[in-house]
């Protein structure tokens, strides 16, 4: 299980863990979760030694990656992830998902068996087969550390495709004796050229300017990718005076509290009435999901500006006129072409509508987000898993700044919530911001990663779960009993939540009602360290209540 001995490093020399945690270090990167390993504890001696680097333990490698995923999220910072061989690299794929399907960028230092064993397979520990391979489509950049000296070079590869104008997830793998190899200290090391994004011609750019220009009643829809050009995109909203719509991911890209801000896409109602008085919708780093599209039932007007930092990034799945660059330089290009418009849309009369219409529904579930949002703070984060409340939080619950939403709206993954929230709370705790962080979860997808109440309690993190418990995987029996009338193997035994939070030293707390959850929600949220509140309830998708039209494919049962 142990590689060859290695020669001590010599007078000028650093082991490769030093040349990493150097690399690292030099890029920016200053945090990171992971598990330490046989395969990596040279790498985790380095992490003791340097102070200038935090570092959490986390209780599975899928969770550091949902962890790191959060981290960005809530913060622009960039964490590391560290795993080993074979399993604990296999562990982060859905982490790497998601974040390559909404332009998160983190970084994957995993290891491999040793360098001299490479070259044969068969009986080395956790030996994987094409693991470089397997890892590499769900990456922005993947690559394996040829030699020890090669180090500094691929960690600045690396840095090219988290800090480049397209940002995703990397993966970086080492062969595990190559951490205790000599390596030539303070090398900074040389990115290899890296392929230019194609970008619109000015022309092209131009020619859509000259559309917005003409159009009479325009719309824009945020999505995640506009996160570093808010307030050129905002510039340009204003002076058209064009409502305002976000994807799930885009949520707080624009204040739900601002005159212009109609909420998100995936409430599909409200929404499709103005994309059908409108003659040009202009969206900006937006991904058109299935899910927020309602199955892509979602009708859009006759003309669709999809201004993206990469062509693959829109996708094909629906028609539009590409524009590709820099999201900031090309929201500026359409304003200095524009001319101010008069506003064509009623955007408070149209929200006014829409809550007395959801507010006569009395469905527990909006009423909750309702006074959940009451006692936030604007500048808290509301992390979520996927559960009834999380769909609802989706279409409903109004973000009012970036980085306060987040949902694995990349992946569509159970599991998300918790160690997301974790990286979140990190990322603000490191900051030292007062800001609270909220974690939504259904009992089922709770489950998934319910041990990271572990990382909660060993380092004090102040999240505060809501945890909505119907015994149920409640989406799919509302799906059953529509498409099929019965519902099958969706009912589930849980454990005491209350117990297992408190195991840890959670505090945790039960309630029945709306009207006691409403009661709990100041104390809960203000209590000192970390917090479980389970409320135990049925609710019903918003679909179920009309809350959310019904996407054809579920009407006709298809």
């Amino acid at each position: 299980m142990s590689a060859a001995p290695q020669t001590p490093p010599q007078p000028g020399q650093v082991t490769g863990a030093q040349a990493v945690v150097a690399a690292l270090l030099r890029h920016g990167i200053t945090a990171g979760f992971g598990i330490p390993s046989i395969h990596n504890i040279a790498l985790y001696e380095t992490l003791r030694q340097t102070p200038a680097f935090h570092h959490w333990v986390v209780r599975h490698e899928q969770a550091a990656g949902f962890a790191a995923d959060g981290f960005y999220r809530s913060s622009g910072r960039i964490a590391a992830i560290f795993a080993s061989t074979g399993p604990g690299n296999l562990f982060t794929l859905v982490p790497l998902l998601e974040s390559l399907q909404t332009q998160t960028p983190i970084l994957v230092i995993g290891t491999n068996i040793a360098s001299s064993l490479l070259s044969k397979t068969g009986g080395a520990l956790h030996e994987t087969p094409d693991q470089l391979e397997i890892v590499r489509p769900l990456t922005r950049f993947a690559a394996r550390v040829s030699s020890p000296d090669k180090i500094a070079g691929v960690f600045a590869e690396a840095a090219q495709a988290l800090l480049g104008p397209v940002p995703g997830p990397a993966f970086i793998e080492m062969p595990h004796d190559f951490f205790l190899a000599p390596t030539v200290a303070n090398v900074d090391g040389e990115a290899e050229q890296s392929p230019s994004v194609s970008g619109s011609s000015p022309q092209e750019v131009m020619q859509a300017a000259q559309q917005i220009a003409a159009s009479r009643n325009p719309v824009l829809l945020l999505g995640a990718g506009v996160r570093t050009s808010r307030a050129q995109v905002q510039q340009l909203a204003e002076l058209l005076q064009a409502p305002v719509l976000t994807t799930t991911s885009g949520k707080g890209m624009i204040a739900a509290d601002h005159p212009l801000s109609l909420g998100c896409i995936s409430r599909l109602g409200a929404v499709q009435e103005v994309l059908l008085e409108s003659d040009l919708l202009i969206s900006f780093g937006a991904r058109l999901t299935e899910f927020d599209t309602g199955r892509f039932s979602l009708r859009f007007p006759p003309q669709h500006i999809q201004v993206v930092a990469e062509r693959s990034y829109a996708g094909d799945r629906l028609p539009s006129t590409l524009i590709v660059g820099g999201l900031e330089t090309i929201a500026q290009a359409f304003a200095q072409s524009a001319t101010a418009h008069q506003g064509w849309c009623d955007v408070a009369g149209i929200s006014a509508r829409e809550s007395e219409r959801l507010e006569g529904l009395a469905q527990d579930a909006y009423s909750a987000l309702q006074h959940l949002r009451a006692a936030m703070d604007r500048h808290d984060v509301l992390v979520n898993d996927q559960s009834i409340l999380n769909y609802w939080a989706s279409a409903f619950f109004p973000a009012l700044e970036p980085g306060t939403f987040l949902y694995p709206l990349g992946s569509g993954t159970l599991g998300y919530g918790l160690p997301a929230a974790v990286g979140a709370a990190c990322a603000i705790k490191r900051s030292g911001e007062a800001r609270r962080v909220i974690c939504i979860a259904g009992d089922g997808g709770f489950q998934y990663t319910q041990h990271e109440l572990a990382t909660l309690a060993q380092y004090g993190l102040p999240v505060k779960i809501l945890l909505v418990n119907d015994e149920a995987y409640g989406v799919i029996a509302f799906l059953q009993r529509t498409m099929f009338g019965q519902t099958h193997e969706i009912a589930l035994k849980n454990p005491d939540f209350c117990r297992v939070a408190e195991a840890y030293g959670i505090r945790a707390e039960r309630v029945t009602t709306l009207e006691r959850l409403r009661q709990r929600l100041p104390d809960w949220l203000e209590s000192p360290g970390p917090a479980l509140l389970e409320w135990r309830t049925e609710l019903k998708a918003p679909w179920e209540t009309s809350a959310i039209p019904r996407p054809a494919s579920i009407m006709k049962g298809s």
